[in-house]
């Protein structure tokens, strides 16, 4: 790996929590290529360097290792689990909306290999906190297709895995029912538009695992029991609290 890739690569470890700020609905696709952009040269380095090496994949090894070593200094600072968790998934959030993308948006088989060793390489660590493989067609689709991005998060937060039995409880409520009544699907709209955000400014706090908890216990646990009795209407006043409380504390604190 030459001095240049190190560089580049060094640079957008330390771009990761910034240019994940930009993770909302409104600016996500644009801010998404621009940085695409100013990292594309490097991806064509990165690639042309792994295809004109004698050891391809000790290349591949090599390059995918620098991000998740320069992660693992990161973490080595921080004196708890606990602290070490809220730092990983600040970044991990960067990594799965920006970095793992922008790796493969080129289509380039050498930068696809990379992105599978680096993953590998970053989850390797005792924490629960794991990221895979993700693109930026998906992530923009599920703005469209309305992914329960606060619901998700909490449920992380809590060790939950994306297909949790709460979460996919919540989705069927929000697709069955809630959108269904009467100002429902203006509330649903509402909050898709505004979770992004919510949770990028949640995982730039020291106590967001902490947040997590309180959304959990304040809101949607009792909805998940207000669902198993059927007593959908009362779970649609806690969510629709949820929303305003959620927005008027996060995006206009």
């Amino acid at each position: 790996m030459n001095q240049s890739i190190q560089n580049g690569l060094n640079d957008l470890f330390d771009q990761i929590i910034p240019i994940s700020r930009d993770f909302n609905k409104k600016t996500y696709a644009d801010s998404f290529k621009n940085a695409y952009e100013k990292y594309k040269p490097l991806f064509t380095e990165i690639a042309q360097e792994c295809e004109n090496s004698e050891d391809r994949q000790e290349e591949i090894e090599e390059i995918a290792a620098v991000l998740p070593d320069r992660m693992r200094e990161v973490l080595d600072q921080e004196s708890s689990k606990r602290k070490k968790e809220n730092v990983l998934m600040k970044y991990n959030l960067g990594m799965v909306t920006y970095v793992i993308p922008m790796f493969r948006y080129g289509r380039m088989d050498a930068c696809e290999e990379i992105v599978d060793c680096m993953i590998e390489r970053w989850n390797d660590h005792d924490l629960e906190l794991k990221i895979s493989k993700s693109e930026f067609e998906q992530i923009q689709g599920g703005f469209k297709s309305r992914l329960c991005y606060i619901t998700t998060a909490v449920c992380a937060s809590l060790g939950k895995p994306d297909d949790c039995y709460e979460l996919n409880l919540m989705r069927r409520y929000r697709d069955e029912y809630l959108v269904n009544q009467k100002g429902g699907e203006e509330i649903v709209a509402e909050y898709y538009d505004i979770a992004p955000t919510i949770v990028n400014r949640i995982n730039r706090m020291e106590n967001s695992e902490d947040v997590y908890a309180d959304i959990w216990s304040r809101y949607l646990h009792p909805c998940v029991s207000m669902i198993e009795s059927d007593n959908l209407e009362a779970c649609r006043k806690i969510y629709t609290d949820m929303v305003y409380s959620l927005r008027r504390k996060y995006l206009f604190s």
